[in-house]
């Protein structure tokens, strides 16, 4: 399994969560929550947005379409 940020559509308002993808690509579950930045220091969290701006270039998705 591997998973990436995307941006969601939940309750009319767009964040970006952690999306969990099967073997095939499809998406199997994502968090329940929205996952903020997180990093140890200024390098780590410099490469965890650069993963945030990655989800902003993908088409969003409807959260109630996706969670599991």
């Amino acid at each position: 399994m591997t998973w990436s940020y995307r941006v969601m559509e939940r309750n009319n308002e767009l964040a970006i969560y952690s999306v969990y993808y099967d073997e095939n690509g499809e998406v199997v579950a994502c968090s329940k929550e929205p996952t903020p930045p997180i990093g140890k220091d200024l390098e780590d969290l410099k490469d965890e947005m650069s993963r945030y701006l990655t989800a902003l270039e993908k088409p969003i998705l409807k959260y109630e379409d996706k969670l599991s």
